[in-house]
Protein backbone atom coordinates (compact mmCIF):
# COMPACT_ATOMS: atom_id res chain seq x y z
CA UNK A 1 0.00 0.00 0.00
CA UNK A 2 2.78 2.39 0.91
CA UNK A 3 4.71 1.68 -2.28
CA UNK A 4 1.54 2.22 -4.35
CA UNK A 5 0.93 5.57 -2.62
CA UNK A 6 4.54 6.55 -3.20
CA UNK A 7 4.22 5.67 -6.87
CA UNK A 8 1.08 7.79 -7.22
CA UNK A 9 2.84 10.74 -5.57
CA UNK A 10 5.77 10.42 -7.96
CA UNK A 11 3.43 10.16 -10.92
CA UNK A 12 1.47 13.24 -9.77
CA UNK A 13 4.71 15.17 -9.27
CA UNK A 14 5.93 14.15 -12.70
CA UNK A 15 2.66 15.24 -14.32
CA UNK A 16 2.79 18.57 -12.49
CA UNK A 17 6.33 19.19 -13.76
CA UNK A 18 5.28 18.33 -17.29
CA UNK A 19 2.26 20.64 -16.99
CA UNK A 20 4.42 23.40 -15.56
CA UNK A 21 6.87 23.13 -18.46
CA UNK A 22 4.03 23.29 -20.99
CA UNK A 23 2.63 26.39 -19.25
CA UNK A 24 6.05 28.06 -19.31
CA UNK A 25 6.44 27.26 -22.98
CA UNK A 26 3.03 28.73 -23.78
CA UNK A 27 3.89 31.87 -21.82
CA UNK A 28 7.22 32.23 -23.64
CA UNK A 29 6.49 33.22 -27.27
CA UNK A 30 10.17 32.97 -28.19
CA UNK A 31 10.17 29.26 -27.39
CA UNK A 32 7.05 28.74 -29.50
CA UNK A 33 8.73 30.54 -32.40
CA UNK A 34 11.85 28.38 -32.06
CA UNK A 35 9.83 25.16 -31.86
CA UNK A 36 7.52 25.93 -34.80
CA UNK A 37 9.33 28.43 -37.00
CA UNK A 38 12.85 26.99 -37.15
CA UNK A 39 11.85 23.50 -38.42
CA UNK A 40 9.52 25.03 -41.02
CA UNK A 41 12.17 27.54 -42.06
CA UNK A 42 14.83 24.87 -42.48
CA UNK A 43 12.41 22.62 -44.37
CA UNK A 44 11.45 25.36 -46.82
CA UNK A 45 14.98 26.67 -47.35
CA UNK A 46 16.63 23.28 -47.78
CA UNK A 47 13.67 21.77 -49.62
CA UNK A 48 13.53 24.45 -52.30
CA UNK A 49 17.09 25.75 -52.15
CA UNK A 50 19.19 22.59 -51.99
CA UNK A 51 19.27 21.42 -55.57
CA UNK A 52 22.12 20.69 -57.96
CA UNK A 53 19.93 21.12 -61.05
CA UNK A 54 20.70 23.95 -63.43
CA UNK A 55 17.83 25.95 -64.85
CA UNK A 56 17.65 29.21 -66.78
CA UNK A 57 21.42 29.44 -67.32
CA UNK A 58 22.05 32.75 -69.09
CA UNK A 59 23.00 32.28 -72.73
CA UNK A 60 24.66 34.66 -75.19
CA UNK A 61 24.62 33.75 -78.90
CA UNK A 62 26.69 34.89 -81.84
CA UNK A 63 24.81 33.71 -84.92
CA UNK A 64 26.96 34.39 -87.98
CA UNK A 65 24.82 32.19 -90.23
CA UNK A 66 21.39 33.77 -89.63
CA UNK A 67 19.43 31.09 -91.47
CA UNK A 68 16.47 28.88 -90.75
CA UNK A 69 18.67 26.10 -89.39
CA UNK A 70 20.66 28.40 -87.11
CA UNK A 71 17.43 29.91 -85.76
CA UNK A 72 16.02 26.47 -85.04
CA UNK A 73 19.26 25.53 -83.34
CA UNK A 74 19.00 28.56 -81.00
CA UNK A 75 15.33 27.80 -80.35
CA UNK A 76 16.33 24.34 -79.16
CA UNK A 77 18.32 25.96 -76.35
CA UNK A 78 15.71 28.51 -75.32
CA UNK A 79 12.79 26.06 -75.38
CA UNK A 80 14.61 23.40 -73.34
CA UNK A 81 14.01 25.16 -70.00
CA UNK A 82 17.71 24.87 -69.19
CA UNK A 83 18.82 28.10 -70.84
CA UNK A 84 17.61 31.67 -70.96
CA UNK A 85 18.69 33.79 -73.93
CA UNK A 86 20.38 36.81 -72.38
CA UNK A 87 21.68 38.50 -75.54
CA UNK A 88 22.58 38.02 -79.19
CA UNK A 89 25.78 39.63 -80.42
CA UNK A 90 27.30 40.26 -83.84
CA UNK A 91 30.96 39.86 -82.88
CA UNK A 92 32.50 36.77 -81.30
CA UNK A 93 34.70 38.94 -79.06
CA UNK A 94 31.61 40.44 -77.39
CA UNK A 95 30.93 37.06 -75.76
CA UNK A 96 34.07 37.54 -73.64
CA UNK A 97 32.60 40.54 -71.81
CA UNK A 98 29.42 38.67 -70.89
CA UNK A 99 31.32 35.69 -69.49
CA UNK A 100 33.89 37.77 -67.61
CA UNK A 101 31.23 39.95 -65.98
CA UNK A 102 29.16 36.90 -65.06
CA UNK A 103 26.11 38.11 -66.99
CA UNK A 104 26.20 34.94 -69.09
CA UNK A 105 27.24 31.40 -68.23
CA UNK A 106 27.29 29.98 -71.76
CA UNK A 107 28.30 31.37 -75.12
CA UNK A 108 27.28 29.78 -78.46
CA UNK A 109 29.05 30.61 -81.71
CA UNK A 110 27.29 29.50 -84.92
CA UNK A 111 29.67 29.75 -87.90
CA UNK A 112 28.90 31.45 -91.17
CA UNK A 113 28.72 28.18 -93.12
CA UNK A 114 26.50 26.35 -90.61
CA UNK A 115 23.52 25.70 -92.93
CA UNK A 116 25.76 25.28 -95.97
CA UNK A 117 27.71 22.46 -94.31
CA UNK A 118 24.46 20.78 -93.26
CA UNK A 119 23.12 21.09 -96.80
CA UNK A 120 26.22 19.34 -98.13
CA UNK A 121 25.79 16.56 -95.59
CA UNK A 122 28.92 17.53 -93.65
CA UNK A 123 29.27 18.05 -89.88
CA UNK A 124 28.82 21.73 -88.98
CA UNK A 125 31.13 22.96 -86.23
CA UNK A 126 29.54 24.70 -83.24
CA UNK A 127 31.64 26.39 -80.57
CA UNK A 128 30.29 26.34 -77.01
CA UNK A 129 32.06 28.51 -74.42
CA UNK A 130 31.17 27.70 -70.79
CA UNK A 131 32.01 29.56 -67.59
CA UNK A 132 33.82 26.83 -65.67
CA UNK A 133 34.30 28.75 -62.40
CA UNK A 134 31.59 26.52 -60.91
CA UNK A 135 32.74 23.05 -61.90
CA UNK A 136 29.45 21.34 -61.04
CA UNK A 137 27.36 23.81 -63.04
CA UNK A 138 29.77 23.62 -65.97
CA UNK A 139 29.55 19.82 -66.08
CA UNK A 140 25.76 19.88 -65.90
CA UNK A 141 25.52 22.59 -68.57
CA UNK A 142 27.85 20.66 -70.88
CA UNK A 143 25.61 17.63 -70.50
CA UNK A 144 22.55 19.72 -71.38
CA UNK A 145 24.33 21.13 -74.45
CA UNK A 146 25.21 17.66 -75.72
CA UNK A 147 21.64 16.50 -75.12
CA UNK A 148 20.22 19.45 -77.07
CA UNK A 149 22.66 18.97 -79.95
CA UNK A 150 21.85 15.28 -80.11
CA UNK A 151 18.13 16.03 -80.21
CA UNK A 152 18.62 18.72 -82.86
CA UNK A 153 20.65 16.37 -85.04
CA UNK A 154 18.16 13.54 -84.68
CA UNK A 155 14.85 15.34 -84.98
CA UNK A 156 15.44 18.13 -87.48
CA UNK A 157 18.62 17.89 -89.43
CA UNK A 158 18.96 14.14 -90.00
CA UNK A 159 15.69 13.93 -91.89
CA UNK A 160 16.81 16.75 -94.18
CA UNK A 161 20.21 15.16 -94.88
CA UNK A 162 18.75 11.69 -95.32
CA UNK A 163 16.40 12.98 -98.04
CA UNK A 164 19.31 14.55 -99.91
CA UNK A 165 22.09 12.03 -99.37
CA UNK A 166 20.28 8.84 -98.39
CA UNK A 167 22.55 8.29 -95.37
CA UNK A 168 22.62 9.21 -91.70
CA UNK A 169 25.61 10.94 -90.11
CA UNK A 170 26.47 13.29 -87.24
CA UNK A 171 25.70 16.80 -88.43
CA UNK A 172 26.92 18.98 -85.55
CA UNK A 173 30.55 18.86 -84.44
CA UNK A 174 30.63 20.24 -80.89
CA UNK A 175 33.73 22.21 -79.89
CA UNK A 176 33.35 23.00 -76.16
CA UNK A 177 35.71 25.38 -74.34
CA UNK A 178 35.76 25.77 -70.56
CA UNK A 179 36.90 29.16 -69.29
CA UNK A 180 38.34 30.24 -65.91
CA UNK A 181 38.55 26.66 -64.59
CA UNK A 182 39.47 24.43 -67.56
CA UNK A 183 40.23 21.41 -65.36
CA UNK A 184 36.77 21.76 -63.76
CA UNK A 185 38.23 21.44 -60.26
CA UNK A 186 35.49 21.89 -57.68
CA UNK A 187 38.02 23.07 -55.10
CA UNK A 188 38.64 26.25 -57.13
CA UNK A 189 34.98 27.10 -56.72
CA UNK A 190 34.49 25.97 -53.14
CA UNK A 191 37.49 27.61 -51.45
CA UNK A 192 36.26 31.17 -52.14
CA UNK A 193 32.83 30.05 -50.97
CA UNK A 194 34.31 28.59 -47.80
CA UNK A 195 35.99 31.94 -47.12
CA UNK A 196 32.59 33.63 -47.16
CA UNK A 197 30.86 30.96 -45.09
CA UNK A 198 33.59 30.74 -42.44
CA UNK A 199 33.92 34.52 -42.20
CA UNK A 200 30.18 34.92 -41.69
CA UNK A 201 30.01 32.19 -39.03
CA UNK A 202 33.00 33.50 -37.11
CA UNK A 203 32.18 37.19 -37.22
CA UNK A 204 28.51 36.82 -36.33
CA UNK A 205 29.08 34.33 -33.52
CA UNK A 206 32.09 36.14 -32.04
CA UNK A 207 30.49 39.57 -31.93
CA UNK A 208 27.01 38.37 -30.93
CA UNK A 209 28.33 36.42 -27.96
CA UNK A 210 30.41 39.36 -26.69
CA UNK A 211 27.51 41.49 -25.43
CA UNK A 212 25.35 38.47 -24.50
CA UNK A 213 28.18 37.17 -22.34
CA UNK A 214 28.56 40.53 -20.59
CA UNK A 215 24.83 40.72 -19.98
CA UNK A 216 24.83 37.27 -18.39
CA UNK A 217 27.89 38.07 -16.25
CA UNK A 218 26.47 41.45 -15.20
CA UNK A 219 29.42 43.45 -16.57
CA UNK A 220 27.34 45.19 -19.22
CA UNK A 221 26.21 47.80 -16.67
CA UNK A 222 29.85 48.77 -16.09
CA UNK A 223 30.32 49.14 -19.84
CA UNK A 224 27.42 51.51 -20.31
CA UNK A 225 28.44 53.55 -17.27
CA UNK A 226 31.50 54.76 -19.17
CA UNK A 227 31.28 58.14 -20.97
CA UNK A 228 31.57 56.44 -24.37
CA UNK A 229 28.59 56.71 -26.72
CA UNK A 230 27.20 53.66 -28.57
CA UNK A 231 29.21 54.36 -31.72
CA UNK A 232 32.49 54.19 -29.79
CA UNK A 233 31.37 51.07 -27.95
CA UNK A 234 30.45 49.38 -31.23
CA UNK A 235 33.81 50.35 -32.71
CA UNK A 236 35.67 49.06 -29.68
CA UNK A 237 33.74 45.81 -29.78
CA UNK A 238 34.36 45.17 -33.48
CA UNK A 239 38.06 46.02 -33.83
CA UNK A 240 39.49 42.95 -31.99
CA UNK A 241 37.19 40.53 -33.77
CA UNK A 242 37.78 42.23 -37.13
CA UNK A 243 41.53 41.72 -36.73
CA UNK A 244 41.04 38.04 -35.82
CA UNK A 245 38.61 37.46 -38.69
CA UNK A 246 40.95 39.14 -41.18
CA UNK A 247 43.80 36.95 -39.95
CA UNK A 248 41.60 33.89 -40.53
CA UNK A 249 40.74 35.04 -44.07
CA UNK A 250 44.45 35.36 -44.87
CA UNK A 251 45.03 31.91 -43.37
CA UNK A 252 42.24 30.32 -45.42
CA UNK A 253 43.49 31.88 -48.66
CA UNK A 254 47.09 30.87 -47.91
CA UNK A 255 45.99 27.29 -47.16
CA UNK A 256 44.05 27.19 -50.43
CA UNK A 257 47.12 28.32 -52.37
CA UNK A 258 49.54 25.93 -50.64
CA UNK A 259 47.35 22.84 -50.14
CA UNK A 260 45.03 23.00 -53.16
CA UNK A 261 47.13 24.95 -55.67
CA UNK A 262 44.54 27.72 -55.88
CA UNK A 263 45.68 30.55 -58.16
CA UNK A 264 44.55 34.12 -57.52
CA UNK A 265 44.29 35.72 -60.96
CA UNK A 266 43.21 39.16 -59.75
CA UNK A 267 44.40 41.72 -57.23
CA UNK A 268 45.04 40.33 -53.74
CA UNK A 269 44.85 43.87 -52.33
CA UNK A 270 41.35 44.29 -53.78
CA UNK A 271 40.40 40.85 -52.47
CA UNK A 272 41.40 41.74 -48.90
CA UNK A 273 39.77 45.16 -49.13
CA UNK A 274 36.41 43.59 -50.03
CA UNK A 275 36.97 40.98 -47.31
CA UNK A 276 37.34 43.74 -44.69
CA UNK A 277 34.01 45.24 -45.75
CA UNK A 278 32.35 41.82 -45.53
CA UNK A 279 33.90 41.14 -42.11
CA UNK A 280 32.48 44.42 -40.78
CA UNK A 281 29.05 43.44 -42.13
CA UNK A 282 29.19 40.17 -40.20
CA UNK A 283 30.40 41.80 -36.99
CA UNK A 284 27.65 44.41 -37.12
CA UNK A 285 25.02 41.72 -37.70
CA UNK A 286 26.34 39.84 -34.68
CA UNK A 287 26.08 42.94 -32.50
CA UNK A 288 22.48 43.48 -33.63
CA UNK A 289 21.66 39.88 -32.68
CA UNK A 290 23.34 40.30 -29.28
CA UNK A 291 21.10 43.26 -28.44
CA UNK A 292 18.00 41.19 -29.23
CA UNK A 293 18.85 37.90 -27.53
CA UNK A 294 19.35 37.87 -23.75
CA UNK A 295 21.33 34.65 -23.25
CA UNK A 296 24.26 33.08 -25.06
CA UNK A 297 22.18 30.04 -26.01
CA UNK A 298 19.45 32.11 -27.62
CA UNK A 299 22.11 34.27 -29.29
CA UNK A 300 23.71 31.23 -30.91
CA UNK A 301 20.33 29.90 -32.05
CA UNK A 302 19.32 33.24 -33.54
CA UNK A 303 22.71 33.68 -35.20
CA UNK A 304 22.49 30.21 -36.72
CA UNK A 305 19.00 30.61 -38.12
CA UNK A 306 19.41 34.20 -39.34
CA UNK A 307 22.89 34.14 -40.85
CA UNK A 308 24.54 30.72 -41.07
CA UNK A 309 21.73 28.86 -42.85
CA UNK A 310 20.93 31.67 -45.31
CA UNK A 311 24.64 32.10 -46.06
CA UNK A 312 25.03 28.37 -46.75
CA UNK A 313 21.93 28.01 -48.92
CA UNK A 314 21.13 31.43 -50.41
CA UNK A 315 24.54 32.87 -51.29
CA UNK A 316 25.55 30.74 -54.31
CA UNK A 317 27.99 28.94 -52.04
CA UNK A 318 26.93 25.53 -53.35
CA UNK A 319 23.42 25.80 -54.74
CA UNK A 320 22.74 28.21 -57.64
CA UNK A 321 20.34 30.94 -56.56
CA UNK A 322 19.03 31.39 -60.09
CA UNK A 323 17.41 27.92 -59.89
CA UNK A 324 15.42 28.72 -56.75
CA UNK A 325 11.82 29.97 -56.47
CA UNK A 326 11.23 33.71 -56.72
CA UNK A 327 10.70 34.17 -52.98
CA UNK A 328 14.05 32.61 -52.11
CA UNK A 329 15.78 34.62 -54.83
CA UNK A 330 14.25 37.75 -53.32
CA UNK A 331 15.46 36.81 -49.82
CA UNK A 332 18.95 36.13 -51.20
CA UNK A 333 19.18 39.80 -52.24
CA UNK A 334 19.47 40.64 -48.51
CA UNK A 335 22.31 38.16 -47.88
CA UNK A 336 25.68 40.01 -47.87
CA UNK A 337 27.58 36.77 -48.56
CA UNK A 338 25.93 36.51 -51.97
CA UNK A 339 27.62 39.72 -53.15
CA UNK A 340 30.89 38.87 -51.42
CA UNK A 341 31.15 35.46 -53.09
CA UNK A 342 30.39 36.96 -56.48
CA UNK A 343 33.20 39.49 -56.05
CA UNK A 344 35.92 37.21 -54.68
CA UNK A 345 35.19 34.44 -57.18
CA UNK A 346 35.48 37.00 -59.94
CA UNK A 347 38.80 38.21 -58.54
CA UNK A 348 40.27 34.76 -57.84
CA UNK A 349 39.03 32.77 -60.83
CA UNK A 350 38.55 35.38 -63.56
CA UNK A 351 41.03 38.09 -62.59
CA UNK A 352 38.27 40.72 -62.48
CA UNK A 353 38.77 44.22 -61.13
CA UNK A 354 36.43 46.54 -59.29
CA UNK A 355 34.66 47.74 -62.45
CA UNK A 356 33.23 44.26 -63.17
CA UNK A 357 31.70 44.14 -59.69
CA UNK A 358 30.95 47.78 -58.93
CA UNK A 359 27.26 47.11 -58.19
CA UNK A 360 27.95 44.23 -55.78
CA UNK A 361 30.69 46.25 -54.06
CA UNK A 362 28.37 49.22 -53.52
CA UNK A 363 25.66 46.91 -52.14
CA UNK A 364 28.19 45.37 -49.74
CA UNK A 365 29.30 48.84 -48.56
CA UNK A 366 25.66 49.78 -48.10
CA UNK A 367 25.08 46.68 -45.94
CA UNK A 368 28.15 47.57 -43.86
CA UNK A 369 26.92 51.14 -43.23
CA UNK A 370 23.33 50.09 -42.57
CA UNK A 371 24.23 47.33 -40.11
CA UNK A 372 26.66 49.63 -38.27
CA UNK A 373 23.96 52.27 -37.78
CA UNK A 374 21.38 49.64 -36.82
CA UNK A 375 23.70 48.05 -34.25
CA UNK A 376 24.49 51.44 -32.69
CA UNK A 377 20.79 52.34 -32.49
CA UNK A 378 19.93 48.98 -30.94
CA UNK A 379 22.74 49.31 -28.40
CA UNK A 380 21.62 52.81 -27.49
CA UNK A 381 18.08 51.55 -26.93
CA UNK A 382 19.39 48.69 -24.79
CA UNK A 383 21.43 51.11 -22.68
CA UNK A 384 18.31 53.17 -22.00
CA UNK A 385 16.36 50.09 -20.95
CA UNK A 386 19.06 49.15 -18.43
Amino acid sequence: MFSLLSQKIKTTALLSIVLKEFIQLIRDPRSIIIIIFIPLFLLIVFGYGVTMDVKNASLVVCDLDKTQFSRRFIDRFTSSGFFNLYSEVEDINEIDNFLISGKAKVGVVIPLDFSAQIGLGRPAKIQIIIDGSDANTANVVLGYVRQIIQGFSGDIVQSFIFKKTGKMMPVVDLKPRIWFNPELKSVNFFIPGLMGLIMMIMTVLMSSLSISRERELGSFEKLISTPLNPFFIITGKTIPYAILAFFDSVLILFAGIVLFNLKVKGSIALLFLVTIVFILCGLNLGLIISTVAKTQQSTMALAFISTVVPTFVLSDFVFPVRNMPFLLRLISCFIPARYYLEIIRGIILKGNGIKEHIFSTLILCFFMSLTFIASAVRLKKLMREI
